[in-house]
């Protein structure tokens, strides 16, 4: 992480401490949020939230730069599918659970090989294991694809089955009603 991202996240934890614990001595202080970089995080934002919307901009950089017929609509999937995760996660706190797990392991890992991927493809002489193992990049980027789909359906079920449940009852309210 660079120091602007320390910076801006020990800024979003004091402001979250600030909310909820204020002292007297903090309202002379006057720590502005506006003079990080990142000002597209809502004060509401969790830190899980940020995390992976810094991740989707890693990924929209490394989009711009691959030139891949397979990989390029893949990487903007995974962007999409991402947007949909902190979209459910700004309101369903639940939802974070999911993107905490995502950022620990899967996101910087694809980012690591992506970035690798660039190397390869940008190395004057190429081998044939580089070849195969950008060709392996490739595949298991689509297979992350499958699976944050999976995720993002997993995060929507419990929706699925409270609306279920709330048409279920609808429906025998009314039957109940004669109507």
């Amino acid at each position: 992480m660079s120091r602007d991202e320390d910076d801006f996240i020990f800024q979003k934890l004091r402001a979250n401490i600030q909310r909820n614990f204020p002292r007297e001595d903090d309202i002379n202080n006057n720590y502005n949020q506006n003079n990080y970089k990142n000002d597209n995080y809502s004060n509401k934002d969790s830190l899980i939230v940020i995390e992976t919307e810094r991740n989707i901009y890693k990924i929209i950089d490394f989009s711009q730069k691959i030139k891949d017929p397979e990989l390029t609509p893949a990487l903007k999937d995974m962007v999409g599918i991402l947007r949909e995760m902190v979209e459910y996660s700004k309101v369903n706190k639940e939802g974070e659970t999911k993107l905490e797990k995502i950022n620990e392991y899967h996101l910087p890992t694809a980012i690591k090989m992506l970035n690798s991927y660039i190397d390869f493809c940008n190395f004057p002489v190429k081998n044939e294991n580089m070849e195969k193992t950008a060709q392996e990049i490739e595949d298991v980027i689509i297979k992350l694809n499958e699976a944050l789909k999976k995720m993002l359906l997993d995060m929507n079920q419990n929706k699925l089955i409270d609306i279920n449940s709330d048409i279920d009852v609808l429906k025998n309210i009314l039957e109940k009603d004669g109507l």
